[in-house]
């Protein structure tokens, strides 16, 4: 991959665990211990092993910090962040979120965190995506939310796949629509 993939993720959150879940401290790299078999399943020039400093704290002090950074990095192509209080679900679009693996991983571990705070039987996910630059879209990540906890998968349920496909297309048009 040379381009960089777009990043779509979906979370259900009562207001409460909305505000919980935005002022927390970010999840930390190493509180995951599946990032070597997702590494495992990428082609990386350089090998794919995680480096152990990549698994170092983010030095944020909130969520909503962090989510104000990627805002204001005008690159990464991200809309506002929509939290729909009546529907009880966050929604995240980075059109240009990265295509490195390295960064996708930090991009990912404050996602990761909110399996602390989403509704338990919700199907929630994370993916990343080649939406702009590649026909096949290839599925570079796929996260799965449940029972407080987040999974790496390697198959992206078609229902969630046609949904980030929605949304990042409607954050695409947004962005055009302020460019011109």
């Amino acid at each position: 991959m040379s381009e960089p993939a777009s990043l779509y993720a979906r979370f259900t959150l009562s207001h409460e665990q909305y505000e919980a879940f935005m002022s927390s401290v970010p999840a930390r790299p190493s509180g995951f211990a599946d990032w070597q078999s997702w590494f495992d399943r990428r082609q990386m020039s350089g090998g794919s092993h995680v480096p152990p400093e990549i698994l170092s704290d983010l030095e944020a002090a909130s969520v909503a910090e962090v989510i104000k950074a990627w805002r204001e990095d005008a690159w990464t192509g991200m809309p506002p962040v929509e939290y729909d209080e009546l529907r009880r679900t966050l929604r995240i679009a980075m059109l240009q979120a990265s295509e490195n693996y390295h960064e996708m991983l930090r991009l990912l571990t404050p996602l990761r965190g909110a399996a602390r705070f989403n509704d338990p039987g919700a199907d929630d996910f994370v993916v990343i995506l080649d939406f702009l630059w590649e026909e096949e879209q290839e599925i570079e990540a796929y996260v799965r939310f449940g029972d407080g906890a987040s999974r790496f998968e390697q198959e992206c349920a078609p229902e969630h796949l046609e949904e980030a496909r929605g949304y990042l297309g409607e954050a695409l048009s947004y962005l055009q629509s302020r460019a011109g």
